[in-house]
């Protein structure tokens, strides 16, 4: 792809996974502060929590440079994480309102990028590389 100028759209999704995934580190360190000893569950959360937010942040990296690719794989993504979010987030606040918060603010980020990646502007922009490749 050449060097061609980027949707605003496209870089304020971007912008909003960089956020959530701030969001996510702040959520992950809260979570595990003050555990003396990790069970062998807790390094597979872990793991998880960081192969999520490393695959975030390459994503966020590609769709600011306007790779559709990126936008679709992020999609899928955010969608799956959206889906299990009512009962991490559910369980969360159960346990701390705070981590429960962060989860919310997590998943509103999340499908706040989602609805601009999709939004009639960003579409169009796409549509429009399409053509004139």
């Amino acid at each position: 792809m050449e060097n061609v100028a980027v949707h605003k759209d496209f870089k304020l999704a971007a912008y909003f996974i960089m956020i959530a995934i701030v969001v996510g580190i702040v959520k992950v360190a809260r979570l595990y502060s003050g555990v003396e000893s990790l069970e062998q569950s807790d390094y597979l959360n872990l793991a998880l929590y960081g192969v999520v937010i490393v695959l975030l942040l390459w994503l966020a990296m590609k769709i600011m440079k306007g790779e559709n690719w990126a936008r679709i794989t992020f999609a899928v993504t955010a969608l799956c994480i959206l889906v299990m979010a009512p009962f991490v987030v559910l369980h969360e606040f159960a346990s701390s309102m705070f981590l429960g918060s962060l989860s919310s603010v997590f998943g509103i980020l999340l499908l706040i990028a989602l609805l601009l990646l999709y939004s009639k502007g960003a579409r169009q922009w796409y549509t429009d590389q399409l053509n004139n490749s």
